[in-house]
């Protein structure tokens, strides 16, 4: 009987230590697992940090861009309001056969002065493309940024520099190619005998105003992109400010 109680003790302090070995080894594994998750989530912080400070380089840098493309746009648009004065002016003059004067000769020798050119910064943007436009965590902001370059950007050059149909600039010159000269007092002229031509020019009207509604129809896309200009720096700003 002694015996057989002591075998039962024996068993139950073996058991005993098996028990706290058995929790000392849950122990250690919970501390391994937790330590993994630790460092896991320390690294994914950590990337997660330097994609923010990416993230903000690159609005920086897209609003700064542009705010530099704003610069000929802004010129674009003022010039184009100033055309539309003058043409507006002229048609009235023609369609009511008024007589030469310093307004309209100013008007119509403004033509050729037209010149509108616009220069593009796309550094930033083609370096959010390169490493992933999702670089840029805002849905919204990333799909309005992306429309701006690569379809309102992309439109107002394919105007401008590719498209013959708003080849506005072109037409003008050539409307009046036969009509101006070169005044040696007063620079360039259209003179009394040449606004007679023009009057009598039965074209001439009808061929100015539709070169001046191709005009308005890109000054008017311009007005429109340089709306969306406002927005996206607005949104940038937010965003700087939120991150």
């Amino acid at each position: 009987m002694i015996r057989f109680f002591k075998k039962i003790r024996r068993n139950l302090l073996i058991e005993n230590k098996v028990g706290k070995y058995f929790k000392y080894a849950i122990g250690e594994i919970l501390l391994v697992v937790i330590g993994i998750l630790l460092a896991l989530s320390i690294n994914n912080w950590n990337e997660a940090r330097k994609l923010a400070i990416v993230e903000q380089d690159i609005l920086k840098g897209i609003k700064q861009n542009i705010l530099m493309d704003t610069i000929d746009l802004n010129h674009n648009r003022r010039r184009f309001k100033e055309m539309n004065t003058r043409d507006t002016i002229v048609l009235a003059y023609l369609l009511n056969k008024k007589p030469l004067d310093t307004i309209v000769e100013e008007s119509l020798t403004d033509i050729w002065r037209s010149n509108i050119t616009l220069t593009l910064h796309t550094s930033y943007f083609d370096e959010a493309k390169t490493k992933g436009l999702s670089i840029i965590s805002n849905k919204s902001l990333r799909d309005s940024i992306s429309r701006l370059y690569e379809f309102r950007y992309g439109l107002i050059l394919l105007i401008e520099n590719n498209s013959k149909q708003y080849d506005y600039l072109s037409l003008y010159e050539e409307l009046t190619a036969d009509y101006v000269h070169i005044n040696p007092k007063n620079g360039i002229a259209i003179g009394e005998k040449y606004y007679q031509e023009i009057l009598n020019d039965k074209f001439f009207t009808w061929r100015l105003w539709s070169a001046n509604l191709k005009m308005q129809s890109v000054a008017t896309y311009y007005e429109e992109t340089y709306e969306a200009i406002l927005n996206i720096i607005e949104q940038i700003d937010n965003e700087i400010m939120e991150q």
